[in-house]
């Protein structure tokens, strides 16, 4: 071969490299057009994105909560989205979530993460954990059957019965001409006719007409003045407003710190048997344990301190109660018990050895002059004894009932992604309209 070929082989292939470097920049540089409406995140634990609004079986993926998908279109209450891995297909609106709102839900459960616990329960059944005290809120988890919760706090809702409703929209469309229709022809024709007489006026003794007959064949006597008889003509009583049913969920945080609401009535408290059989009918809301006792004939116990909630007032707890082990007799026994209260979570109790007298703990009532006080008591073992009283203002309640006053507040029901997202969206699919 030639010399200059040779010399010349090198160059080509750098220039080649050059040119195929050059098509690759010029490629990557080039974006797609971005068909994305917005963005959003799944709510549920899991859901099926679809190929077709129709097809039930068409299953292109299964996504998982939390997951950032983007919208692309919109058809009623139903959204396309794609994925980040390029899958496309359809879901329901309410099982998206707007970055604001999985924004605010992040914070609620970094909030509740540092909530004290009010004590470990356990499940009767599988259990799913909703993101809001609502049948109607997606649930993104499960307990199952038997597994263990820290219970943080409670919330009275009413319940609402039926699935929950799909989102209406509103349209801003510009208006449409009238169009001469057969309503307009009717319209117009019965402008000619001649106006309607006035309606007769009633009978002198209209009044007397309208009692009608008695048991026999006499009309019942009008009185004089016109008065009407006593239980002769009687209203019909209103019918009596049915009391909404109010349910009671709890916030509740698992093992790997996930935090949900859950319905409390189906947490079973894991304070044993032997304390809760005195709890006379009423919901254990807490216990926390006092201090070890033991008992050589009975083997090792514990003190423990409860709050107990015996109706749907919208507070924590209406009673609390101190139980101590009596190793002479070798049972429970109540050291102190207080009722007919207005309790608040949270409940504290100090951890061991950081009082050398016994047990600190401290509970929130509300008074009846309206004001809230914390007030702190010592347990030496034996009795309960009141060491201090406070006032006591709760913090801001960024998160639900966290500071006791806003137990029974509701929050905005679940709503679609597309009620909550339309005014965003709506120029670009209407055309600026």
């Amino acid at each position: 071969m030639r010399p200059s070929l040779l010399l010349g082989l090198p160059v080509r292939r750098a220039a080649l490299a050059s040119l195929v470097f050059a098509l690759l920049v010029l490629t990557g540089c080039r974006t797609e057009p971005d068909d994305a409406l917005g963005t959003a995140f799944v709510a549920p634990a899991s859901v099926n994105l679809r190929a077709q609004v129709a097809q039930k079986n068409s299953t292109v993926a299964i996504l998982k909560h939390g997951q950032r998908v983007s919208i692309l279109d919109v058809r009623r209450r139903f959204v396309k989205i794609r994925t980040q891995s390029g899958a496309e297909g359809w879901v329901d609106s309410f099982d998206l979530l707007t970055p604001e709102q999985m924004q605010a839900i992040q914070q609620e459960r970094e909030q509740a993460l540092r909530l004290p616990s009010q004590g470990t329960a356990t499940a009767y059944e599988t259990l799913n954990i909703h993101l809001e005290p609502s049948r109607q809120s997606p649930a993104f988890a499960q307990i199952p059957e038997g597994g263990p919760v820290s219970v943080l706090t409670y919330r009275a809702v009413a319940r609402t019965n039926g699935p929950a409703k799909p989102p209406v929209f509103s349209f801003e469309r510009p208006a449409e001409p009238a169009r001469k229709g057969h309503k307009e022809k009717q319209a117009r024709n019965a402008s000619r006719l001649p106006p309607k007489p006035p309606a007769p006026k009633p009978p002198a003794n209209w009044q007397a007409l309208s009692y009608g007959f008695d048991s026999g064949a006499k009309r019942s006597a009008q009185p004089a003045n016109g008065a009407v008889q006593e239980g002769v003509s009687k209203a019909t009583p209103a019918a009596p407003q049915k009391r909404p049913v109010i349910e009671e969920w709890a916030l509740v945080r698992t093992k790997s710190n996930q935090v949900g609401w859950v319905v409390a009535r189906n947490l079973m408290m894991g304070i044993p048997d032997e304390v809760a059989q005195y709890a006379e009918g009423h919901r254990i809301t807490s216990y926390f344990d006092l201090g070890a006792v033991n008992d050589e004939e009975k083997g090792l116990k514990h003190n423990w301190l409860w709050t107990t909630l015996g109706s749907e007032d919208p507070f924590d707890f209406d009673a609390w109660r101190v139980f101590l082990w009596n190793r002479r007799r070798h049972r429970y026994e109540t050291s102190y018990r207080k009722r007919d209260v207005e309790g608040y979570f949270p409940v504290h109790v100090d951890p061991p050895d950081t009082n050398e007298a016994g047990r600190t703990f401290s509970l929130i009532t509300k008074d009846d002059d309206g004001r809230m006080r914390r007030r702190t008591y010592l347990f030496d073992g034996v009795r309960v004894h009141l060491t201090a009283t406070e006032d006591y203002r709760p913090p801001a309640a960024t998160n639900a009932a966290s500071a006791g006053m806003d137990a029974q507040a509701a929050k905005t029901p679940h709503t679609g992604w597309l009620a909550r997202n339309w005014a965003a969206l709506k120029r670009r699919l209407l055309g600026g309209a």
